[in-house]
């Protein structure tokens, strides 16, 4: 018996109404994200900048749109070649709509959540099992911490920026927001601890203590095999991927270095002068604190965080649109095409 590629039975599966109900949600959310980016736009940019829009070089605009889907590409082909390295064969096109689904859940989720619990269901409805499915959601973020941390203090080297009032301010402004947000989660966790270990002792009836006993027992025996799945897993990528391994950092730099660089293109677009990896860096500023804000997408908050890291950057009449623009094509452009093409993909295929 193989611990990794054994099958699953379709009823070990959550159904795929969750990932119907994302795109559902999703078609009512985005329009009126677009709205109000169309509103900001309007009221927080010079109007001399919005009228001569027509003749700037649209060309940045095609990389700015390259760029933001750059990381359908990576991570489908991560994805893609670690499935078939655990012996999974999943046609391309499933491997997409598991990517596509995790920009749907950004949409109706906090950014911190996203979409990997979508993934994560799509991956036991074709048949992996609970813990290969964990660890393939949980090796793309192992691979992306190694990325940053190398990455992060290489771009504060090249851009001498750890002077820049710009860099010190956005570090108050991530320890600002990171603060309350982790003691929230720990007055939780203790809060449900000391709720649960009362209803367990009985304090609730015994009617109740009996029911979540055999629900916390019950989950208590998934989570070990999981994780017994889980550490399998990562024993033969050990063993036997460290090549592979490789090649999937090489394109998880590819991903974020292009993620990252979607505000140069639009820095290009609207002509101001600009230091590549210092916006780059500033970029992964804002994406942490928007990880940190509980709306659906981090709406509103991603791009109050955005204006308070580039406001000192960018020229007053230009910060309106740049945040829009920015907001557009790293969250919006996506999270829309994702929803088109979701329900394109799911009519060729088998119902996930």
């Amino acid at each position: 018996m193989n611990p990794i590629t054994d099958q699953v039975t379709p009823l070990q599966a959550p159904a795929s109404a969750a990932a119907r109900r994302a795109f559902r949600i999703a078609l009512l959310l985005l329009p009126i994200g677009v709205l109000g980016n169309l509103a900001y736009t309007l009221l927080a940019t010079d109007r001399e900048l919005l009228a001569s829009l027509h003749e700037l070089p649209r060309t940045y605009l095609l990389a700015a749109l390259a760029l933001a889907l750059t990381p359908w590409l990576t991570n489908t082909v991560r994805l893609f070649i670690w499935t078939r390295f655990l012996g999974y064969r999943i046609p391309l096109r499933d491997v997409l709509r598991m990517i596509l689904v995790v920009d749907l859940g950004g949409a109706v989720a906090p950014t911190a959540v996203g979409g990997e619990g979508f993934k994560w269901g799509m991956m036991l409805r074709h048949g992996i099992k609970p813990g290969a499915a964990a660890s393939l959601v949980l090796l793309p973020k192992l691979e992306e911490g190694v990325f940053f941390l190398f990455a992060l203090p290489a771009a504060i080297i090249i851009s001498n920026s750890w002077r820049l009032p710009v860099v010190t301010n956005s570090v108050h402004v991530l320890r600002d927001n990171v603060g309350p947000v982790i003691a929230v989660i720990i007055v939780v966790v203790l809060l449900v601890r000391i709720l649960l270990g009362s209803v367990l002792r009985g304090h609730g009836g015994e009617r109740v203590r009996s029911w979540t006993h055999r629900r916390w027992e019950k989950a208590r025996k998934k989570v070990r095999r999981t994780w017994r799945e889980a550490r399998a897993v990562f024993r033969v990528i050990a063993r036997r991927g460290k090549r592979l391994l490789a090649f999937s950092l090489l394109l998880t730099a590819v991903q974020w270095g292009a993620r990252y660089s979607v505000i140069s293109a639009l820095a290009l677009f609207l002509g101001f002068p600009f230091d590549p990896v210092l916006f780059w860096l500033l970029q992964w500023v804002v994406f942490t604190i928007m990880s940190f804000i509980p709306t659906p997408g981090a709406t509103g908050a991603a791009e109050l965080a955005f204006t308070a890291v580039y406001s000192t950057l960018l020229p007053p009449g230009v910060i309106g649109i740049a945040t829009a623009a920015w907001r557009m094509f790293t969250f919006y452009v996506p999270a829309g095409l994702a929803a088109i093409l979701f329900p394109l993909l799911s009519r060729r295929t088998a119902p996930t």
